[in-house]
């Protein structure tokens, strides 16, 4: 699995479909929606790593910006950051792209 992180509209799966035509577009809206039902993000990621394991995964940075005041939405940006460093330890490749430009990170 290769992660592939950066800031909204920065080019992120446009890299990612240079990669592989498996990818896991902006699972950090995905963590979001799972949250909002009520489910377990940690599960859903678990899950989408067995059924993508050889997959690009993109998801936005969401801890660069203000913090949020709504209680959902910390947890929900405090999830996500968690499970961002969770991809990246079992990430064989992690890419930062900020204005169209990949990086190697890992």
């Amino acid at each position: 699995m290769v992660l592939v992180v950066g800031g909204t509209n920065q080019g992120k799966y446009a890299f990612a479909k240079s990669l592989s035509d498996d990818v896991v577009r902006d699972f950090h809206v995905q963590v979001h929606n799972c949250m909002k039902q009520g489910k377990d993000p940690w599960e859903l990621m678990s899950e989408e790593l067995a059924a993508h394991s050889n997959g690009v995964f993109t998801m936005a940075e969401l801890g660069c910006g203000l913090v949020p005041t709504d209680p959902f939405m910390g947890k929900y940006r405090e999830t996500a950051g968690r499970i961002s460093c969770a991809l990246a330890a079992q990430a064989k490749a992690v890419y930062r792209v900020c204005c169209g430009i990949a990086v190697q990170i890992k």
